[in-house]
């Protein structure tokens, strides 16, 4: 099992609320039942700069901690939501990423952020999963995409993680939480939030399960959002 001490999940203009602020809920979550039993675990979120972050549906969020290209956490966030396109290009953000995969610290991603960490060249040669927008575009770039696709895949082997859309963050999240923490923590914090009754013992997987797609559906979003989320 992983040492996790420090958890950061990388904000930035138009990020998505519920790719970040979901997942960062579960672990601030966590942090709170380690922390009381005298242990330490520190989640945080925050930007590079500004003392306000504007999400993609407008709501305007504190920058909780101000972040530099010299910080280190032993996970990495990176969420999705229209701004990663433009953090796809933002070398700062790459750079962050690269720096932690290079030195071996765990890296995650969901929806539109998988389009950032492809965008960093960690994924190259890892087998990935991706949110359905972006599945077709990032294969044809040459990342790896698992198929069928699925909702989560956690790889210890590389310390990565990557996830599908919005609608698998919850879950997604509890299964990360259960490889890094242990059964004891992900097993009370999916009976807690109601995750297990829903979800049952799928929660606690390395890959997560089949996602079922209509060809037509996802070609119909794919059109719309890839060139979005992952612009030239």
């Amino acid at each position: 099992m992983a040492i996790i001490k420090s958890i950061h999940f990388l904000a930035f203009p138009q990020f998505g609320e519920q790719d970040l602020l979901a997942a960062w809920e579960l672990f601030r979550s966590l942090a709170w039942s380690i922390n009381n039993r005298g242990e330490s675990l520190e989640v945080t979120f925050g930007a590079f700069s500004g003392s306000e972050i504007t999400t993609h549906m407008g709501a305007h969020v504190r920058n909780e901690r101000e972040i530099t290209p010299d910080d280190r956490f032993d996970l990495l966030y990176i969420p999705g939501g229209i701004g990663a396109g433009a953090a796809s290009k933002d070398p700062a953000v790459l750079d962050l990423i690269r720096a932690h995969h290079a030195e071996g610290r765990w890296v995650a991603g969901n929806c539109a952020g998988v389009g950032v960490l492809h965008r960093s060249g960690i994924l190259e040669g890892r087998e990935v999963t991706t949110p359905g927008t972006l599945s077709r575009r990032l294969a044809q770039l040459g990342t790896k995409v698992v198929t069928p696709r699925r909702a989560w895949r956690v790889d210890p082997e590389n310390k990565l993680f990557t996830a599908g859309g919005a609608g698998t963050v919850h879950a997604a999240t509890i299964a990360l939480i259960w490889h890094l923490f242990g059964e004891g923590h992900g097993r009370d914090l999916a009976a807690t939030w109601d995750s297990l009754p829903l979800h049952g013992e799928s929660l606690f997987a390395l890959d997560g399960p089949v996602m079922r797609e209509d060809p037509h559906d996802r070609s119909r979003v794919q059109d719309t959002w890839e060139n979005v989320f992952l612009p030239d």
